[in-house]
């Protein structure tokens, strides 16, 4: 039967267990009595005014045994406790039915233990640090005072080592032993017959009792027990205080049995993923419970076979997609024939694969080929300089016994002598700072041989700074295409994916928005369910949830990159979690609500959106933010977060008892009324009525197509009176909500109204930004009506825009005839979208700063006939850089513009239903800085545009939507910048001018619902420009 053989396994595993589990209890107390020691010796050569050395001398003799082997330890402890400590070890390990739980309750204390060694650590670096001991450096009283704490470097870390080696042998013997538990439940039973058990029992009984032979040559060949005779010996010596007569080598008898290639622990990695193997199959044969995900407990069926794979399976550890076309240029790009030492870094989030494209580069054959010797370190978070010096050395050459007795320096000196001379590749995997490089790249001489330097991070600024003079390699996200080919391999391996899950497989693979770290993790649900269409729904409807309940693979190897950011992007970065999924975060919009939340800080040089507009730049630069679009220029218009990312924000935001975000499926409001930000997403159930007062609200953010909402009562149940940002964009009311008028604290307003604004909204003194949404109803004559706004008094307002026409009351006392004198810097920036008749010369001249300007013409205007007249007063406006003049939509036969008027700081033009003359477009030309011409709806009219001494020196972007244009002659030379070329329903246009072929900075040439003619002559400029981009869309 094969529940005797795991039994009599079982019992073999715990006798084992006794020899860790005894290790690491001595360990402990090694690490409590040394650290003790070493911090008594730190205090007396700080706190001793003369220091005597011949107190030094005992302490430093009395403190290095005590971080060495266990048996230096026992002879020098002096304490009885400690002997009798460790013989109720001895007595506690006779009773092997508690074996198990000794060893997890060891486990546990572990960290503990290693945190221990690191204060030491840092102790011992801090008093090397001191810098009244290193300026007298020349005393060689000093000099030797140092070289005592120096040398408590090696009984650290060889304490450190014994930790992590002993505690690495008991978690394997730990999953070993659930293992056979669990084997053990599965067949307690006989009498219960299921579906393949005979095959299962029959392969369970061959692994295991090949296991039991094993354990039992193994305690044959190996000197443990005798070296364990000896240990108890030796206790019993030191309490009759009799001498020795040999040392206790238990503890090296111990690792060298376990450790190396015919060691019991490379044999138990390989007997439990057999096991393991074994257990999840059976748990697929007998229905035992799967995992819980985010909205059911997968069950799985008795009679369904899995075809999948385990990911721990040897063949698919290395699985790699998407990688072909980099990792050929980054191993030609290593093997250029450039001498010096040359340094490339690879940049990317956590889990998109910065590690395995580095590792497929490290072992590709044409690497190893090349270079005389190769090394890897993984630097991380936290390092040891210590440990990372050591780490390259063993790589690179075979240390000598004493080099744990070397200082840092030394050891630096030995690994700049080993790779002296040599052409070599180092590759430091995982670098989180600037010092952990500037360390290591010391010793990395440069003999101008070819040597080459790889660096992973997920910062882009320690990649410049790394590699100044090189582009890093920023890594992509995965398509769709190579999702799903990943998933597939993960899961089947070399085997296809049934056909009837293929579509569902895709959808999965889409879900994880291309970061293979999110796959493999989605990948090990899939390859533990059973292959049915209805669990992979499942999974398919819960991909997030699958996700989350992996915090340790997924959320939590993001999170350290959170934990990294400074405060005062950490409030900027849990924000944006506040945006719907999938959702593109308009920039500005953005850059005004962090504004208006008090989350920058601006200096006396820069202004708030420069402030914030870095702060993107540096989530970007972490790998924290995705680049939605940029503009012409190369700044970020919009930017989104990977949906792990998202729930990252929310998870910290959530502990942080910060924000709490509503969605669809949520019944009521949080509970918790000092909730600080709070976020409706979709058409939620939420009931306002059941809301708690929130006193302590700060910011309310709607994204719902919301309507029917009654203000006072919602209004009555939210208690906004601490607000500061109020975000009712997509919420509709029958009426103005009156009590908005009352929050003095709000800085940010965004509302949807079908109604007048009252004139109240003035009171308002601390707004920075308003926004007012329409649709409005039709005025009676059929004309769209005009909001006034008397945002005069306002004295913080910096951007007001409104999708429907705005009037702005007058800024002068009619009766007195006063002006009022301009408003200090950083008052308004942004006004959009205003009548032409309220822009006048006193308007203009109190927007001393305003940088972008929306005009429409409306019926009054058009019909008063003063809106070119109205454009001469922009001459005020110096600081102008966007301008978008939308005309009326019927036609006047003359219409003259001032150009001459245009500020010269003008960047960007939009005109619309202008119905110009081409010829005008000389004087536009003029404009020196202009960047974006946007013509639309007739901007222009007439059949042929003819350019002659007129040059665009700085337009890269160039749209004409709409026109009549037959013919367009021009030169290489009017355009020598221009990038991206838009064309929308020019249905007359023949053909575009072949000189377009001739610019070399054009990227991009798009064609919308045009002449067939026209398509096809764009089509011939993708032979003239390498990597042009052309689209065609009709």
């Amino acid at each position: 039967m094969a529940q005797a053989a795991i039994v009599s396994l079982v019992h073999q595993l715990e006798c084992l267990m006794k020899f860790p589990l005894l290790i690491l209890e001595i360990k402990k107390m090694q690490v409590k009595a040394f650290s003790e020691k070493v911090s008594e010796l730190l205090n007396v050569l700080e706190g001793t005014p003369v220091l005597v050395r011949s107190r030094v001398e005992q302490l430093r003799f009395e403190s290095e045994p005590l971080g060495r082997s266990i048996g230096d330890f026992l002879v020098a402890v002096k304490s009885n406790a400690v002997v009798s400590d460790v013989m109720e070890i001895m007595q506690r390990l006779l009773q092997t039915h508690l074996m198990s739980e000794n060893m997890q309750k060891i486990l546990d204390e572990v960290p503990t233990i290693l945190m221990q060694i690191d204060f030491i650590d840092k102790e011992s670096y801090r008093f090397r640090s001191n810098r009244d001991l290193q300026s007298t450096r020349e005393n060689p009283r000093l000099c030797y005072f140092l070289d005592v704490v120096r040398e408590m470097d090696g009984p650290s870390h060889d304490l450190r080592a014994a930790v992590v080696f002993f505690n690495d042998v008991g978690i394997q013997q730990m999953v070993l032993y659930k293992d056979l538990q669990f084997l053990l439940t599965a067949f307690e039973d006989s009498s219960v017959k299921w579906h393949g058990r005979n095959e299962v029992e029959k392969d369970v009984k061959y692994i295991v009792n090949r296991a039991a032979d094993f354990v039992k040559e193994w305690m044959k060949d190996n000197s443990i027990l005798s070296e364990m005779s000896c240990l108890i010996d030796t206790l019993i010596h030191k309490c009759t205080e009799k001498s020795l007569d040999r040392k206790i080598n238990l503890e090296a008898a111990v690792k060298s049995g376990f450790d190396g290639e015919r060691g019991i622990h490379q044999y138990f990695s390989h007997i439990s993923g057999e096991i393991q193997s074994i257990r999840r199959k059976i748990r697929q044969i007998r229905g035992i419970k799967g995992i819980t995900l985010g909205l059911k407990t997968l069950q799985l069926q008795s009679s369904l076979p899995l075809k999948g794979h385990s990911l721990s399976d040897s063949n698919l550890r290395n699985i790699v997609v998407g990688f072909d076309a980099v990792l050929k240029k980054i191993v030609d790009r290593l093997a250029e024939p450039l001498l010096g030492r040359e340094v490339l870094a690879i940049v990317g989030m956590g889990g998109i694969g910065k590690t395995t494209l580095a590792r497929q580069m490290f072992d590709h054959p044409d690497t190893d080929f090349q270079f005389h010797c190769r090394a890897w370190v993984r630097v991380s978070q936290v390092y040891q300089l210590r440990n990372l010096l050591l780490d390259l050395l063993r790589s690179v050459t075979k240390p000598s016994d004493n080099v744990h007795e070397k200082t840092n320096e030394d050891l630096a000196q030995d690994l700049y002598q080993s790779l002296k001379g040599r052409k070599y590749l180092v590759v430091m995997d995982d670098v989180w700072s600037n010092e952990a490089w500037d360390c290591i790249q010391m010793c990395l001489p440069d003999d101008n041989n070819g040597s080459r330097v790889v660096v992973t991070s997920r910062f882009m600024e320690l990649a410049t700074y790394v590699s100044p003079k090189s582009l890093p390699h920023c890594m992509s996200l995965l398509d769709t295409k190579q999702s799903w080919e990943l998933l597939e391999k993960l899961v089947f391996g070399l085997e296809s994916c049934p056909l009837e899950l293929v579509d569902l497989g895709k959808q999965i693979a889409r879900k994880c928005h291309g970061l293979p770290l999110a796959i493999v993790v989605i990948a090990g649900t899939l390859s533990r369910t059973v292959m049915t269409s209805d669990c992979w729904k499942d999974v398919a409807a819960s991909v997030s949830s699958v996700v989350f309940t992996n915090p340790e693979q997924c959320l939590d190897i993001l999170a350290l990159s959170y934990n990294y950011l400074p405060q005062q992007l950490k409030a900027c970065f849990l924000y944006m979690g506040a945006f719907p999924e999938d959702y593109e975060i308009e920039v500005r919009k953005l850059f005004r609500l962090w504004i208006a939340e008090g989350f920058l800080e601006a200096s006396s040089s820069s202004n708030l959106e420069d402030v914030a507009e870095a702060y993107l730049e540096d989530l970007i630069g972490r790998s924290l933010v995705l680049v939605g679009k940029r503009n012409v220029v190369g700044k970020i218009k919009s930017c989104r977060l990977h949906d792990l990312l998202r729930e990252l924000c929310l998870r910290e935001a959530q502990k942080e008892n910060i924000m709490t975000v509503i969605k669809q499926e949520d019944q009521s409001f949080p509970a918790k009324d000092n909730q600080r930000h709070l976020i409706l997403h979709l058409n939620s159930d939420a009931d306002v009525h059941l809301a708690p007062p929130y006193r302590s609200l700060q910011s309310f953010l709607c994204f719902t197509l919301g309507s029917g909402f009654v203000p006072d009562i919602f209004f009555s149940y939210l208690i906004f009176q601490s607000l500061r940002v109020l975000d009712m964009f997509f919420l509709q009311f029958d009426s103005f909500p009156a009590q908005i008028v009352n929050l003095e604290y709000l800085t940010y307003l965004a509302l949807n109204v079908t109604y007048k604004l009252p004139t109240a909204l003035a009171r308002l003194k601390n707004l920075q930004t308003l926004v007012i949404n329409g649709p409005w109803p039709i005025r009676d004559d059929g004309d769209l009506p005009t909001l006034i706004v008397r945002y005069w008094s306002m004295p913080n307002l910096r951007h007001l825009h409104t999708t429907m026409v705005a009037f702005l009351s007058y800024i002068t006392d009619a009766a007195s005839n006063i002006y009022r004198k301009p408003l200090p810097l950083g008052y308004l920036k942004t006004l959009s979208t205003v009548q032409f008749l309220c822009c006048r010369r006193d308007a203009f001249a109190n927007m001393p700063y305003l940088a972008e300007l929306g005009l429409c013409e409306t019926k009054e205007d058009y019909y008063r006939d003063r809106s070119c007249e109205c454009l001469k007063d922009l001459a005020y406006l110096h600081q102008l850089e966007a301008l978008n003049c939308s005309f009326y939509k019927e036609i006047r036969e003359a219409r003259t513009i001032s150009w001459d008027a245009f500020p010269s700081n003008l960047r960007k033009l939009t005109l619309s239903a202008s119905n110009l003359p081409w010829e005008d477009m000389t004087n536009v030309a003029k404009l020196p800085n202009l960047e974006v011409l946007k013509l639309k709806n007739y901007a222009f009219r007439g059949s042929t545009w003819k350019l002659t001494d007129e040059v665009f020196r700085c337009l890269k972007q160039l749209l004409i939507e709409k026109t009549d244009i037959v013919q367009w002659e021009a030169e290489d030379d009017h355009f020598p910048c221009l990038q991206f070329l838009i064309l929308r329903s020019c249905e007359f246009l023949a053909e575009l001018p072949y000189v377009l072929g001739e610019i070399p900075t054009l990227e991009r040439i798009e064609l919308h619902y045009c002449n067939e003619s026209a398509e096809l002559s764009a089509q011939e400029f993708k032979d003239l420009i390498e990597d042009l981009a052309v689209m065609i869309r009709n």
